[in-house]
């Protein structure tokens, strides 16, 4: 039986739950007969140890570095942030070194890689002990930063990472254009669709107010600001942003001023999505623009919308502004307030429209899940 150890970030404060993609994953090699473990740097649980538990039935460890006290001392500095940068590389380099120990214990076939940083570590703990790497590419590296310093480094060492893999998993299209040519044959596409099973079962329960949803990683604060200050006021509509990331705390600091606006926070996805997308007439999907990565992604919620039938709202200028129109499935609007709150009043005035949309999501069903993509990892395995 061959062995497999996923790489990854746990952003969450706990060590009871990670991210879903890397968990599906999980579940996808042990269903296959792999020997499977999750391996998770802990980013914001507080301990100095590696301890151990089973999530969804699979092993995991869980790498434990981070140390409140001194985060609590650096942040009362002026210099704080560029210290806590300082900190945060001696405990991934303290991760390395535990990783390439720790692989020396059992033979591992595959290493899954989630993001650069994983990817990274992989490649400097195992590239001469396991048989092959797989970097899952799960977003764009190129361009991130208004930073050109910082840009030049982050496409260095993704340059330097890719090469080093054995292959390369892509999620959206546009990664291929800044994939180099040596590299081009390593690509398997595997976009984050989500599992049928879980969002095609949902049945949806009818309202009298239109509720706009955000469900998933709460990172972008202009974007999510910008729906609640466009459905400030409006009777008929309700906004919710469910899930926890570096905008939380900011956002929920300002619910209060907020009539018709519901942020949650974290939510349990075996537990809590049939019920958030079961209350969703429509989901959230705009991101700032601006940021390169996030104008060529295709969100996941456009996905699991599409998956459970339920209709999107994006900005124009997003990679999927195109598909979101020709296919009838979503609304668009030019990344502003002004133009957000005119497309929220046509919804509220209009309801012949949102039945539209709904039709054309509904036509979509079934045709963009995890399961159609996901057997693309058996080419990197077997």
């Amino acid at each position: 039986m061959k062995n497999i150890k996923i790489l990854a970030i746990n952003p969450y404060e706990t060590i009871q739950y990670y991210e879903n993609r890397p968990m599906e994953e999980a579940r996808f090699f042990k269903a296959h007969g792999y020997n499977v473990e999750t391996i998770l740097m802990e980013r914001k649980v507080a301990g100095k140890k590696v301890t151990a538990n089973k999530i969804a039935d699979i092993n995991t460890l869980h790498f434990i570095c981070k140390d409140d006290k001194l985060i609590s001392r650096l942040s009362k500095g002026r210099i704080g942030n560029v210290l806590k940068k300082v900190v945060y590389i001696g405990w991934y380099m303290r991760y390395i070194l535990w990783l390439r120990n720790y692989l020396r214990s059992e033979k591992t076939d595959s290493l899954i890689c989630h993001n650069i940083e994983m990817a990274l570590a992989g490649v400097w703990a195992g590239r001469k002990k396991v048989d092959n790497i797989v970097f899952v590419m799960r977003e764009m590296y190129e361009g991130q930063s208004t930073q050109a310093l910082k840009n030049r480094v982050v496409k260095l060492v993704s340059g330097y990472v890719q090469n080093r893999s054995d292959f390369l998993v892509h999620v959206v299209p546009k990664q291929m254009e800044y994939t180099s040519e040596r590299n081009k044959n390593k690509v398997l596409y595997i976009p984050n669709y989500p599992k049928e099973e879980i969002y095609n079962k949902i049945v949806h329960k009818k309202s009298d107010i239109i509720r706009i949803n955000y469900i998933g990683s709460v990172r972008d604060v202009k974007s999510l600001k910008m729906l609640m200050d466009a459905a400030q006021g409006l009777k008929g509509i309700r906004i919710g942003i469910h899930g926890m990331g570096e905008a939380y705390e900011k956002l929920k600091s300002i619910e209060h001023a907020y009539e018709n606006v519901d942020i949650t926070g974290y939510y349990n996805y075996a537990e809590d999505t049939e019920k958030l997308f079961a209350d969703t007439d429509i989901i959230y999907c705009a991101y700032n623009i601006e940021v390169p990565n996030w104008r060529a992604a295709y969100p996941i919620k456009l996905y699991e919308a599409i998956a459970t039938g339920i209709p999107v709202i994006l900005c124009k200028g997003m990679a999927p502004e195109r598909f979101v129109i020709s296919n009838g499935c979503g609304f668009v609007f030019d990344y502003n307030v002004e133009s957000l709150r005119e497309l929220l009043s046509e919804i509220v005035e209009k309801k012949e429209l949102l039945l539209e949309k709904q039709m054309g999501a509904q036509n979509l069903k079934g045709k963009y899940t995890w399961n159609n993509v996901v057997r693309e990892y058996l080419k990197a395995l077997e």
